[in-house]
């Protein structure tokens, strides 16, 4: 089986220089929300009842901020994911190489993480429909969830990339979007039988595969009308998000028990984050090439060996005891940048591994 091979020319894949620096900025994003969350925990642990201090307030609005990076990686997936599938339409190699890139390398890290955490007492037992449930729902750590929701993704690409091939207009697919994404949330508010059974999947994330999904179809135009014009739009939907979301998010960090009102959070979550995730692909867009634009793009190169080793070194520090030992500022900076280092030091190991296997290799052979 296989998509038609018929795409327009017209339609080039976008430039992955770009995305490659958008993916740097947005992984460095998700370090932050992960860094300072770790220590908003220990300024104020989520059994209080007292008001959170102010060096948690500075460290919450911030954090709150970031999370658009998660959605941003989703509209990179679907934009990128849907190019190549247009591009090499065997739905055969198509799959096999998703199992590949994301399927094998989650269920190893997942393994990797359940032999971690249950070593340190944190994962009690092993058996196998805990397990199963564990890789089912992306929990075997706290990160590995974006793995499940991208793989959902690939599995529905195949499906969705047909319907904008006919370059739909942005009103058609935003009124679309939220249509589908307002369903959902009914659905899983108001129906008991599917209540919360869809925050964890990537139909809740409707918003930002389909501005990836358009921004596909809209390739050719990108930069110089889509994010040039788009982004005033985005900015609009950022501020307006942003004064929605910020409150009720803040609160109910600082009090996950209390009620706030789910369906204004939500709306301006997801306004919000798709937004931002328009504004930071516009600005990759803008940097151009200079130092800045060239370390974002090896981080953006990067982003998964970042992704899937940083709890790795927050495990290892606060073994260590250094959340103990340093303040909340100088521990954030040595946390975030140890978060930073280790992925970056094992991939380049990796890298001069397999280097030094190659040229060995061409020596036998010559």
């Amino acid at each position: 089986m296989s998509l038609p091979s018929d795409a327009p020319a017209k339609y080039p894949p976008a430039r992955l220089g770009q995305l490659d620096i958008c993916r740097g900025i947005a992984i460095l994003a998700v370090l932050f929300i992960h860094v300072s969350g770790h220590f908003l925990t220990i300024l104020h642990p989520a059994k209080s009842t007292q008001p959170p201090g102010w060096a948690w307030d500075v460290l919450a609005v911030p954090n709150q901020c970031f999370q658009w990076a998660v959605p941003c990686f989703l509209m990179l997936s679907t934009l990128v994911n849907a190019q190549s599938l247009v591009r090499s339409p065997d739905m055969q190699r198509y799959a096999s190489r998703r199992v590949q890139t994301a399927l094998l390398p989650y269920l190893l890290w997942s393994g990797l993480y359940m032999a971690v955490n249950f070593a340190l007492g944190t994962l009690h037992h092993l058996s196998l429909g805990h397990i199963a449930k564990l890789l089912l729902t992306g929990t075997a750590h706290l990160h590995l969830y974006f793995f499940v929701l991208v793989l959902e993704l690939y599995a529905l690409l195949p499906l969705l990339v047909p319907l904008f091939r006919r370059r739909p207009p942005f009103w058609a697919v935003a009124l679309g979007a939220v249509a589908f994404q307002l369903a959902i949330y009914g659905l899983n508010r108001f129906v008991p039988s599917t209540a919360h059974r869809f925050q964890s999947t990537i139909l809740w994330d409707a918003l930002p595969v389909a501005l990836g999904l358009w921004l596909y179809s809209r390739s050719a135009e990108m930069p110089t009308r889509i994010l040039r014009v788009w982004c005033w739009v985005a900015a609009g939907a950022v501020i307006l998000g942003l004064l929605i979301y910020e409150p009720l998010a803040l609160h109910l960090l600082a009090f996950p028990k209390q009620h706030i009102n789910t369906f204004l959070y939500q709306i301006g979550q997801w306004g919000y984050t798709a937004g931002m995730s328009v504004l930071v692909l516009a600005l990759a867009f803008a940097l151009g090439r200079n130092s800045l634009s060239r370390l974002l793009t090896y981080f953006g190169g990067q982003s998964l060996a970042i992704y899937v080793m940083h709890p790795l070194a927050i495990i290892a520090l606060d073994k260590l005891g250094v959340n103990h030992r340093f303040g909340v500022g100088a521990g954030l900076v040595l946390y975030y940048a140890a978060c930073l280092a280790l992925p970056l030091a094992a991939a380049w190991a990796w890298g001069w591994g397999k280097a030094g296997v190659l040229a060995v290799s061409l020596r036998r052979l010559s």
